[in-house]
């Protein structure tokens, strides 16, 4: 493949767009169905020699199922000791199990019904009266002892992915993306090193009460055993494509154990992992085997000792009323709000992090540990673990069998209550919905694995809690609506606001909740928020904005936003400085010319022999530098010694002559020629839809040169930036200020220590 430098009118800088291009590496789609068509018959003749027929016949007919199998139950594994380790990390904040103080609560809470046999957890209150649980009684040592933990736990998590596995920060999504799109990344980032630092640094992170979540992280490491576990038993038998099917698989099941929800674990993978070209059957049995194998392994597990997989079911008696619909369409409008300014001062965050903070991760990472902690322990719905904080906000106010009301304070807030104790829980949840969404701002990004979901769920769902407080006190009175479903409702709306995903999200709430009567609450409250996310022009969710910021190579684009390339031709991006193969070459002038252009050419064009004249040169073929580099390596020292010629001609009527050496197999005779006058937007639906790596510009049938989807990517982000300017751009006085107030605090503590 060429790299080409596109002149954006700014000298030949590289713009933040594009700067990480050459860390992935262009798949063609079409020339792998090619290369590989020989290897499937030598992976089986592989087995078959060291296996019996019968072995052989089932792992022919049974290796997908088999290894689909495999992943699912390794992720579920995976997600049922993640969601354990987590749960264990969080309580030890707020006291210790008197049976074993290894035991977090659930497990320790746990006992068996006399007449069923069957484990059930007991409320908080008996457990504590039964000195089963200890919290810890002294409420000046509770609160030192909440700071140090949260603090330990996240510089724990930062330590071990700083000088472990750099590959296991963030979320690892907009990565994931790119690479099933079809720019391969590094293999490290789905190594087994980053597998086992994720799967241990993302419950510290989380345990530490950072504004981060663990759905992006869960299907980073759930690639990751997809990719490991097809390396080691299929190899290198399988195309990119098929490949990538595994990937969108894995993905799908990591969703569905972080969330409980294997249905929509597997429009995730779909819809936002997948392309366009991608989307078909076979991917979608695969992701819907590995999230049923996945689930049912957490099912098995019982990580809450329940017999459930996610934390906060509910369900809801009380249907809807139509009177509702103006607050849904509101809590819609916040979603839309919300994933459009939490994104934008998200990546903001990041630009003032790589420009000021990239020295001192760690240092970062404790600050925010320090602050968090410190503010949240006062605020009943940001001291608790996310997931537990919204299972108090979705749960419905109804009365057990003791005919009292569900013990959380929020269920006695009604027109009887004073108005001092209304505005304390009022504001309690305002609060909540305000620093959570700073911590997400600020959080999202930094040295810890970090996803994104769960926390703005937590934003939407104090901030739907609070308008329903809102709703009861001064319009409809108690017990006339279901103050739950309004946090559920804003849990759906500010999920989708940030992932910019629909279908996915309502079916996802579902499965969390069963919540079936809500259906179309839900989905107006998801229109909504897609309607005003899209008014403000944006560009995708959080990942598609992440793989922009980081200069990813991405071919999707909304095609709106690219009208200026009806304006130009593959003329004007081809590159011309072309190094072309005869068809016919003395094997030592083709290690010179390999030698001579070193590794600036990852491919050449194959012209016929005849063709002398510089403008008149016709391309019969395509071989890639990869290709020539494995043959020459099998070159004889006698072969290089004679006058030898290496045949790239598919014809074989030289094939009996002793100094010839064919390499006809290496080359791609058919690949895509285009016209100069083609029209890029045209050329950019040839790379989506085909897959292909580069094609030939010609014309007259004579080559004028090749453009690959990293020059066209590199045209269209320089092109944008010069016409519509920066994607995105901030007020540096406003960063520079934040810096000098950061300078001025650190001296501070400096001097006071």
């Amino acid at each position: 493949m060429f790299f080409q430098e596109v002149d954006s009118g700014e000298g030949n800088a590289v713009i933040p767009e594009v700067k990480k291009f050459d860390e992935f590496k262009t798949i063609d789609w079409v020339e792998e169905e090619k290369c590989h068509e020989g290897r499937i018959v030598v992976g089986e003749t592989y087995y078959e020699g060291r296996w019996s027929s019968y072995k052989n016949l089932i792992w022919r007919r049974g290796k997908v199922v088999i290894v689909l199998t495999l992943i699912g139950l390794l992720v579920g594994c995976i997600a049922g000791f993640i969601q354990i380790f987590t749960e264990t990390l969080v309580n030890l904040k707020s006291g210790v199990c008197t049976r074993n103080w290894l035991l977090n609560k659930s497990f320790c809470c746990t006992d068996r019904d006399e007449h069923t046999g069957k484990l059930f957890v007991l409320d908080d209150v008996k457990c504590v009266n039964e000195n089963i649980w200890a919290p810890w009684s002294n409420p000046v040592w509770a609160y030192v002892v909440f700071i140090i933990l949260s603090c330990g736990f996240a510089m724990l998590s930062a330590l071990s992915v700083r000088y472990l596995a750099p590959m296991a920060t963030g979320s690892g999504i907009s990565e994931i993306k790119v690479h099933v799109s079809g720019f391969g990344y590094k293999e490290k980032f789905f190594s087994l090193t980053t597998l086992a630092v994720k799967s241990i640094a993302l419950p510290l992170a989380i345990s530490s009460g950072l504004s981060v979540g663990k759905e992006g992280p869960s299907v980073h490491y759930a690639t990751c055993c997809g990719y490991i576990i097809v390396k080691l038993l299929l190899g290198n038998t399988l195309k990119f494509p098929e490949q990538s099917e595994y990937l969108i698989a894995s993905s799908a099941a990591g969703v569905a154990v972080a969330f409980g929800a294997p249905i929509g674990g597997v429009l995730f993978g779909l819809e936002e992992i997948s392309s366009s070209a991608q989307f078909n059957l076979s991917t979608l049995w695969k992701s819907y085997y590995v999230a049923l194998c996945a689930v049912s392994m957490l099912q098995y597990i019982n990580p809450f000792r329940n017999g459930k997989i996610v934390l906060f079911e509910v369900k809801y008696d009380n249907d809807w009323h139509v009177q509702e619909i103006p607050i849904f369409v509101l809590l819609g409008i916040f979603g839309g709000l919300y994933g459009n300014y939490i994104s934008k001062w998200n990546i903001r965050f990041v630009q003032f992090r790589r420009k000021y903070l990239w020295k001192w991760p760690l240092q970062e990472v404790f600050l925010l540990a320090s602050v968090t902690s410190i503010l949240s322990y006062f605020n009943e719905f940001l001291k608790l673990d996310m997931t537990e904080s919204m299972e108090i906000l979705f749960h419905e106010c109804v009365k057990d069998s003791n005919n009292s009301q569900w013990n959380h304070r929020l269920c006695v807030i009604d027109e009887k209550s004073t108005l001092l104790s209304f505005f304390g829980m009022y504001f309690s949840l305002i609060f909540a919905t305000l620093l959570r969404a700073l911590g997400v701002v600020v959080s999202y990004g930094c040295q810890v694995p970090a996803g994104i979901f769960v926390p703005s769920m937590a934003v939407g769902a104090t901030f739907g809690r609070s308008v329903s407080l809102l709703v009861e006190r001064f319009i409809t009175g108690p017990n006339v609506i279901t103050t739950g479903t309004y946090a559920f409702l804003g849990a759906a709306a500010a999920l989708s606001g940030i992932t910019n995903m629909t279908l996915t999200v309502v079916v996802i709430m579902f499965e969390l909740t069963g919540a079936f009567i809500y259906i179309i609450p839900t989905m107006v409250v998801v229109a909504v928020t897609r309607i005003v996310f899209n008014s403000f022009g944006s560009e995708g969710g959080i990942a598609e904005k992440m793989i922009t910021i980081n200069g990813f190579p991405y071919l999707e684009y909304p095609q709106e936003n690219n009208d200026f390339l009806d304006d130009y031709c593959a003329e004007d991006i081809m590159t011309t400085n072309l190094i072309t193969i005869k068809e016919t070459m003395h094997l030592l002038e083709l290690e010179s010319l390999l030698e001579t252009v070193g590794s600036s050419y990852r491919g050449f064009p194959i012209i016929k022999v005849e063709d002398t004249n510089e403008l008149e040169k016709r391309c019969v073929g395509y071989v890639s530098l990869r290709n020539i580099q494995s043959y020459l390596g099998m070159v004889t020292s006698d072969d290089r010694a004679r006058n030898t010629i290496i045949n790239f001609n598919k014809e074989n009527s030289t094939a009996d002559e002793d100094n010839f050496i064919h390499f006809k197999d290496l080359v791609n005779y058919t690949p895509f020629h285009v016209h100069r006058s083609l029209s890029l937007s045209l050329l950019s639906r040839m790379f989506q839809k085909l897959g292909c790596k580069l094609v030939i510009v010609e014309e007259a049938g004579f080559l004028m040169g090749i453009i690959t989807q990293k020059d066209f990517l590199r045209f269209q982000r320089t092109k944008r930036r010069e016409i519509m300017g920066p994607l995105y751009t901030f007020d540096e006085s406003l960063e520079e200020g934040l810096w000098s107030i950061i300078t001025a605090a650190n001296h501070k503590m400096k001097n006071m220590l």
